[in-house]
């Protein structure tokens, strides 16, 4: 039985043996009574460097492989690695080196005639013309040389045993030289492996590639939220117009087509794609000069935000930016949709207002609000709305200021991400916001727990305060750290 907590070297056959040998492993220490026997698996990468999957059973706790003629036809050393597999689980055995040795070949012919026969035949046709004293004396030589003979092989044999055994320790030896430099090698690997890793986390952490703030007043911001949508509909954004229509045709310069969805949010989806240059030829057709659109873009929500003190209420919404940061010109933003538009304006916070308090002595009736969009989904890109869209990146919420509040209640502030507004998940939770701070633009700075957040994922708030009014508000900013793709962490919200 062949213990698999420690690395193990195993003889498994001849070359071209087929399942004559049983190897028998003790695979208890990988499934741990919380794994089923059937996410076993066996991998054998063959001394000839192929690898494949082979047949195994198993039974109470011991996993038997019997090597066939595919895993036994290369002579030298190769490797098996069990693994089970559940789910996301991925669990590996110890290294096991397997060894296969050579053995005649299997092509059998007929023997020739043995080259002493006629030497026999020779000396028979001798002593048939001897005297018996003659043939007598011929067989005692002939028994003499044949001793002599018999001698020298067994000395012959003597020595290739001793060479057997030398080459045997010697192979020994070499294996475990392998072994010790295979475990040599993959120490210094995992040792770079983690410097890596962590040289990266540290340069993301010391170095992130850009620092951000939302909302800033570098470029203007606007919304649209839509009720209705008809063929022919337009939505004019800069100086790009967008026409909802049932069939796509070939739209003109600055001009764009935008196929009508089976439902409201899926074409105000695709309006949003459009604006940034989504390539979808089924759904979007784009006239000269319009992909992406050169002067804004934008980004669907379903959530209630705010531009500055506006407030934009849940619906299906577009989250409008301009590219350019400083420009005074106007900016066009007009439908024929039914749809509510909020023009383009400069805002250096959001507001929430505190509709989950309800009346009650000291707010016992208060819970948190609704979910308000910070970030929507897949708008965190480097460089701002006038850089790189894409790639996008990953990023964090690392600082929250509050730069007013209507009441000196004491609240406090969820965060929460999502990719799709369907699905939310909680990263920060109850980060006390203060209430002390009612003179304009007065800052205070609240650290946050710096969680990464996922490429394409949105950023989201709730609130809740120990007050009353349902009218109440805090005016808040909130600053990130935008990452490069390639030293993001692999697992989501990890520091």
């Amino acid at each position: 039985m062949i213990d698999l907590t420690k690395a193990v070297t195993v003889f498994i056959g001849r070359r071209g043996e087929n399942n004559y040998r049983n190897i028998e492993f003790d695979v208890s220490s990988l499934l741990e009574d919380k794994y089923p026997s059937a996410a076993l698996n066996a991998i054998y990468k063959r001394p000839d460097g192929i690898a494949y999957p082979v047949v195994t059973n198993y039974s109470s706790g011991v996993l038997t492989w019997s090597p066939s003629a595919t895993d036994t036809s290369v002579v030298g050393v190769g490797r098996l690695e069990i693994r089970v597999t559940y789910g996301e689980v991925v669990g590996k055995s110890a290294r096991i080196f397997t060894i296969v040795e050579e053995a005649l070949a299997d092509g059998i012919v007929t023997p020739p005639e043995p080259p002493a026969q006629e030497w026999l035949n020779q000396v028979l046709s001798a002593l048939a013309a001897l005297d018996v004293n003659d043939v007598y004396s011929m067989l005692t030589l002939t028994y003499n040389l044949l001793n002599d003979n018999y001698d020298l092989l067994n000395t012959t044999h003597d020595l290739l045993n001793d060479s057997y055994t030398l080459l045997n320790t010697t192979h020994s030896l070499l294996n475990d030289n392998y072994d010790l430099l295979n475990n040599t090698y993959n120490m210094v690997n995992d040792t770079h492996s983690m410097l890596s890793m962590r040289t990266g986390i540290l340069l993301n952490h010391w170095h992130p590639i850009e620092t951000a703030t939302a909302p800033d007043m570098a470029s203007r911001r606007a919304s649209i939220t839509f009720t209705n949508i008809a063929n022919g509909n337009n939505v004019v954004i800069g100086t790009v117009t967008y026409t909802f229509v049932t069939s796509l045709g070939s739209p003109a310069a600055n001009n764009v087509q935008v196929r009508i969805q089976g439902t409201l949010r899926g074409s105000v989806k695709k309006l949003a794609e459009a604006t940034r240059g989504s390539q979808d030829a089924s759904n979007i057709a784009y006239g000269t000069g319009t992909n992406p659109n050169p002067t804004c873009t934008s980004y669907w929500t379903s959530q209630i935000f705010s531009i500055g003190d506006v407030f934009v209420a849940s619906g299906e919404s577009l989250f409008v930016l301009e590219r350019a940061e400083n420009i005074i010109t106007a900016l066009t933003l007009t439908a024929t949709a039914t749809a509510t538009i909020n023009a383009f304006t400069r805002a250096s916070y959001l507001r929430y207002v505190m509709s989950g308090n309800v009346s009650g002595s000291g707010g016992i009736n208060s819970v948190r609000g609704p979910l308000h969009t910070v970030l929507p989904i897949g708008s965190v890109v480097i460089g701002g709305q006038g850089g790189t869209l894409y790639p996008e990146t990953t990023y964090d919420c690392h600082l929250l200021t509050l730069c007013r509040q209507s009441d000196t209640s004491e609240k406090e502030l969820d965060l929460y991400i999502s990719n799709d507004e369907v699905t939310f998940t909680r990263i920060s939770r109850s980060t006390p916001v203060g209430a002390d701070s009612t003179t304009e633009s007065q800052h205070v700075h609240i650290e946050m727990r710096q969680s990464r957040i996922p490429t394409g994922y949105g950023m989201y708030i709730r609130m809740g305060s120990n007050g009353t009014s349902s009218t109440a508000y805090c005016d808040l900013k909130f600053t990130y750290h935008l990452y490069p793709v390639a030293l993001a962490t692999t697992t989501p919200f990890e520091q």
